[in-house]
């Protein structure tokens, strides 16, 4: 990784929630930070720059990273972290919806991992990671196309990491578990109506069996996001680490 003041990060789908907070943290640690979204961001780390860019098309996110590296320098870090929720039982899910979030979650992920792959090769460095979900892994029910999306972002990291570990590009999968954010509180909403709970109840039915006894926040994803670019994960690659307060454990 070259001099952290001048290395610059991309995070795709910074506009709010995780990605914002990645965003912040990797401003905090002194990259310089450009934000990929079809959304305008609620705020921009310091010294940030936006780039209103949809992740589904690929010709889009090369000409941002065009720009980025014309405007700013070198890309050395890419979070492809762009990605919606939303689902239904498989017997009422539309194509349309299926297809929207698989071309968001799993090609947004194919399309910014390229186009940084294909700028940090000839340099024999550089750090992406992708926001993978630990329901990518062990989903709940109505959640088919979103599950699907996630286990293949896993997939195509480790698959990555594989691929261009010899040019020296690590690539690594954050898996997040119940974050505080406006995608999982609409999660919320929807698995308390489909059972026929109140929002509280639900609340309290998925929080019971986090270890840690809350929900995450998205500072704390983008800790471990900070640490996995920084030179100390410089051996780290090919992984999907899970947040998720010990809901999970293996």
């Amino acid at each position: 990784m070259r001099n952290v003041d001048k290395a610059v990060g991309v995070v795709t789908g910074g506009a709010r929630g995780i990605g914002a907070a990645i965003a912040a943290r990797l401003a905090a640690d002194g990259y310089q930070i450009a934000v990929l979204d079809v959304d305008d961001p609620m705020a921009l780390p310091p010294g940030g720059t936006f780039w209103r860019c949809d992740v589904t098309d690929a010709g889009q996110v090369d000409a941002a990273c065009a720009e980025i590296e014309r405007e700013m320098g070198q890309i050395d870090i890419m979070l492809c972290n762009a990605g919606i929720g939303g689902g239904a039982p498989v017997a009422d899910l539309d194509d349309a919806l299926f297809g929207q979030i698989i071309d968001v979650n799993l090609g947004g992920v194919f399309h910014a991992a390229r186009a940084a792959a294909r700028l940090m090769i000839p340099r024999g460095r550089g750090s992406i990671v992708t926001i993978g979900s630990i329901f990518g892994q062990d989903p709940p029910a109505a959640s088919s196309a979103y599950a699907a999306s996630k286990a293949a972002v896993a997939a195509f990291t480790r698959s990555l990491a594989r691929e261009v570990g010899p040019n020296g590009i690590r690539v690594n999968c954050v898996s997040p578990g119940n974050i505080e954010t406006e995608m999982y509180a609409a999660a919320l909403q929807r698995r308390a109506k489909a059972r026929g709970l109140s929002l509280e109840a639900m609340t309290n039915l998925e929080r019971e069996p986090i270890a840690l006894g809350r929900f995450g926040t998205p500072e704390d994803i983008a800790s471990v996001v900070s640490f996995l670019v920084s030179d100390d994960a410089r051996y780290v690659t090919g992984q999907r680490i899970n947040v998720d307060g010990g809901l999970q454990m293996f």
